[in-house]
């Protein structure tokens, strides 16, 4: 019989504080385990749930599986704020206006838990906390260590915090040149000496090695050898970072544009080098090179992707922008079905093609578009037809061609007429016409636009 989650975290604690000789009892653990079970449990969160936190727990040791309960706890852009039960331990420390926060600059220097974090961290009194550059990971840490800190000892609060440190993503070397684990190395050093920390070398080079295997563990979906799978996960960030899409079908086209195209420039930034780390030739080179190269092929498919989708929601927010405005997906996509419903989408008004001779059908973008990704989602459909429709309508130049222009579209430089007059009209009449069908409510103006342009 399986546990449910609270009870399966509670072994978790139970299990990672007897192993580290810990005095915390029993009513300790009971309650930190349901204020870690409620934060993480909020609807906001799709991902960064503790269904990811137990995916660490494989193999891990005491330090890592402690290290995978507090290490996402806080999210402060996808649970607006900072949750009430952890607020009150970090709120000392901060400054919060409008949504900025920034480390107040007047915190004692008695204060060595706090101080100490912060210098792990290379963060500066009074500096601006990022989403992107450790608010999360730091604020984490931080409530990580007024939780348990006191049951721990203070090299193994330190290796936990180093874990959760080195889970700060996609970095690359630092302005001195050092990468993530040698960086890290010299701040444990330094801390070490400062807070007279019983941690001899060999020890040291063990908690930064420990980080490091926790901070490529916590990236491993870039490795995936199915960019399905890596986009099935990576897809559930989606709604994390974009509120309107936790409204499932009420979002509008304009923000599931929105959202996707945030996600394809965050795609393009990434460089697959800074996925993961190194230290100490653990992962040795071979491997390095075998992770970075994983990470370069599911970055290349998740691009060709997203341009397929955006191509698809480029001709629907079109089609909105002749039809009377931005308007709800569902209006012309249809609900995302649950439990293998048999619901009408657009998919059941766009004529059959059959696989035209210039397209290789076993590419992992084709199959991706007509298979679906491997996991449902909460507010979109596994498969893309509309995309897929496009993807075999279009030859590759005209593909290409059509991508680039959904970018003017999107960007205001080209009208939602002039976008869809870029197509062989034959193509935009297929797709018009199935949109006239899902949203009866835009036939005339549809109608009328067609026998202008037709």
């Amino acid at each position: 019989m399986s546990q449910g989650m609270l009870h399966k975290l509670i072994d978790v604690l139970m299990n990672s504080f007897r192993a580290v000789g810990s005095p915390i009892g029993p009513a300790e653990i009971e309650r930190i385990a349901i204020m870690v079970h409620r934060v993480m449990s909020f609807q906001s969160r799709q991902f960064h749930t503790l269904e990811h936190v137990f995916g660490f727990l494989e193999g891990a040791d005491a330090e890592i599986a402690l290290a995978a309960v507090f290490h996402d706890l806080i999210y402060f852009q996808v649970d607006e704020g900072l949750p009430s039960g952890v607020a009150e331990l970090v709120m000392p420390y901060l400054e919060i206006q409008d949504n900025a926060v920034r480390l107040k600059s007047d915190v004692p220097e008695s204060d060595t838990c706090y101080h100490s974090l912060r210098k792990l961290f290379g963060f500066e009194p009074g500096q601006r906390l990022l989403p992107f550059t450790g608010l999360n990971e730091f604020l984490s840490a931080l409530v990580m260590k007024k939780t348990i800190g006191d049951f721990l000892l203070p090299g193994t609060c330190l290796s936990v915090a180093v874990c959760i440190e080195a889970s700060r993503p996609f970095r690359g070397r630092d302005a001195r040149g050092l990468g993530v684990g040698e960086a890290l190395e010299a701040a444990i050093g330094r801390l070490v000496v400062e807070n007279s920390i019983a941690v001899d070398e060999a020890e040291l080079h063990a908690t930064v090695a420990r980080g490091i295997a926790f901070a490529n563990r916590d990236v491993h979906d870039f490795a995936l050898a199915d960019p399905g799978q890596f986009l099935s996960n990576t897809w559930k960030l989606l709604p994390e970072s974009n509120a309107p899409l936790r409204r499932k079908g009420a979002f509008s086209v304009r923000e599931y544009r929105e959202a996707l195209e945030k996600m394809l420039g965050f795609f393009r930034i990434l460089v697959p080098e800074d996925v993961f780390h190194s230290y100490r030739g653990s992962p040795d080179a071979e491997s390095m090179a075998r992770l970075g190269e994983a990470a370069r092929r599911n970055l290349l498919y998740a691009q060709v992707y997203m341009q397929a989708k955006l191509l698809a929601v480029g001709v629907l927010e079109a089609i909105a922008g002749i039809s009377g405005g931005d308007a709800p997906m569902a209006l012309f996509m249809g609900d995302v079905p649950h439990l293998e419903a048999d619901m009408e989408t657009i998919e059941t008004y766009l004529p059959v093609q059959p696989s035209p001779p210039w397209l290789d059908t076993s590419n992992a973008v084709f199959r991706l578009l007509k298979d679906g990704r491997l996991d449902e989602s909460s507010f979109d459909l596994k498969n893309s037809p509309l995309a897929l429709f496009l993807y075999c309508r279009l030859k590759p130049g005209e593909w290409a061609e059509r991508a680039l222009a959904s970018e003017q579209f999107f960007s205001g430089k080209l009208d939602a007429g002039g976008y869809l007059l870029g197509f062989e009209s034959g193509v935009r009449a297929e797709v018009i016409r199935a949109c006239m069908r899902m949203a009866p409510t835009r036939r005339i103006p549809l109608e009328a636009w067609l026998d202008r342009h037709h």
